[in-house]
């Protein structure tokens, strides 16, 4: 992931429009992360305070950053620290002959940009577990390999993400942050290239003159992560790549151990090791996640294939997938009242896709619009037959009218549907329904999933 500040909307102001797609690109790949579900996240930064040989492995019990720097004081990101992961990495990378410090050890400071920027999305997107932050020796160490393997070890048999902070040449226009330099747009575009190929080797051994002309900070803390997976190309893709600023911007997933083909059954072990509760609700999050990838797909017309999930959120039901405006103003909504795929998350998947391609009362969702759209999940209790009116409740129940050949939907809890009467007369509305003649109903009880 970039870690560029304005990136973030609420500090790119008028110039968000302008890295719109990064921003998106973000929120895609951090609610992959929130997805999977890690025990621990481990997050490598160009920026983090450096030793000249040493590997800093942050020890603390928590993380905080804010965006003062970039006048905006208000938007801070707060994550747990992961103690006993910083010092089973503070081991196994002492094995490997590689000297380590303490960056709490130093000052008690707030995270830096690099750290910061990933981490906000991260966290938007759910993710509220133990986070390791860990500082970049001084380049030329040539021990990121090494470094990488140790991460590998450390998690043992835990599932554990690593996140590599990094933008690309600093030189690709004029007015650029590190100047101008033609062939700047060379490395970019041979790092890109390599990704989308399936090369991670190759990405991260750039010809050393075009790396050191290019002024990046993506090698070194990408090196680690794809040594912490092997080298391993599972379900890598390059989600978006741009420079509207001079500073190219990339975001990637470069191993997705649940990528399609694959098995899962860390999912059955994480349900018993967290209990059902813990379990569940994580399971809700990635159920967002799934929706919000899904419709980042559709926007870009590229295939997406629904991750597996542990029970109970396994089996499949009805569903509805509601987009909304930052007004609040319905942008999208289609569902199906029983299941039409085996598993709930290619449901939710479905039906995000069709909310945001598919409904006729609005075009199809933009990727320049996406990142400041949320989304619904509406998950559907099997109907029950309605003889008496009495029983409905315009808050609590959905309702399914229907006459013949035609039906209409109308979800409960919708702002301006007071009434069972506003309700069925919205629904019947909906479904084309002839008023003079009697209807059908049914009450359908509904679990709703939102983003923050």
């Amino acid at each position: 992931m970039c870690h560029a500040p304005i990136v973030i909307p609420a500090i790119a102001g008028a110039r968000a429009a302008q890295c719109a797609s990064t921003t998106q690109a973000m929120r895609t790949v951090a609610a992959s992360i929130a997805a999977r579900r890690p025990d621990v996240l481990v997050i490598i930064s160009p920026h983090a305070p450096r030793h000249p040989q040493h590997w800093g492995i942050a020890d603390g019990a928590a993380l905080h950053g804010d965006f003062s720097r970039f006048g905006q004081p208000g938007v801070s990101v707060d994550l747990p620290g992961a103690p006993a992961a910083s010092a089973k990495l503070t081991e196994a990378a002492q094995r490997r002959g590689l000297g380590t410090w303490s960056p709490e050890a130093d000052a008690h400071r707030a995270l830096d940009h690099g750290t910061a920027v990933p981490l906000h999305f991260v966290a938007e997107a759910g993710y509220a577990g133990p986070t390791l932050l860990v500082c970049l020796p001084y380049p030329g160490s040539d021990t990121e390999e090494r470094f990488g393997e140790a991460i590998t070890e450390a998690s043992g048999d835990e599932r554990w993400a690593v996140l590599a902070s990094g933008d690309m040449s600093h030189r690709l226009q004029e007015g650029a942050p590190a100047g101008f330099d033609p062939r700047a747009r060379e490395f970019d575009a041979g790092f890109v290239k390599s990704l989308e190929g399936g090369d991670l080797r190759l990405a991260c051994s750039p010809p050393p003159e075009l790396q050191e002309l290019a002024a990046e900070d993506v090698v070194d803390s990408t090196r680690v992560a794809a040594a912490a997976s092997g080298y391993l190309q599972r379900g890598m893709r390059v989600v978006h790549y741009e420079g509207p600023f001079g500073v190219g911007y990339c975001e990637a997933i470069l191993h997705d151990h649940e990528a399609p083909g694959t098995q899962d059954a860390q999912d059955a072990q994480d349900a018993q090791r967290e209990g059902a509760d813990g379990s569940v609700e994580r399971g809700k999050r990635a159920l967002l996640a799934v929706a919000r990838e899904a419709v980042d797909a559709q926007t870009r017309r590229a295939n997406y294939v629904a991750p597996t999930l542990p029970p109970p959120l396994a089996d499949s039901c009805g569903v509805f997938v509601t987009l909304r405006e930052s007004s609040g103003a319905l942008r999208g909504c289609i569902g199906h009242m029983q299941a039409q795929h085996a598993t709930l998350a290619a449901e939710v998947a479905d039906c995000a896709r069709s909310a945001a391609s598919s409904d006729p009362r609005f075009p199809p969702v933009s990727i320049e619009e996406l990142p400041q759209l949320s989304i619904e999940i509406s998950l559907l209790a099997a109907p029950e037959r309605v003889h008496d009116l009495s029983t409905l409740d315009a808050r609590r129940y959905g309702v399914l009218v229907s006459h013949g050949g035609r039906r209409g939907v109308l979800l409960p809890d919708i702002q301006g549907v007071d009434t069972v009467e506003d309700q069925l007369r919205i629904a019947g509305d909906k479904g084309g329904l002839p008023r003079d003649e009697p209807w059908a109903v049914h009450r359908f009880e509904v679990e709703k999933l939102a983003e923050r």
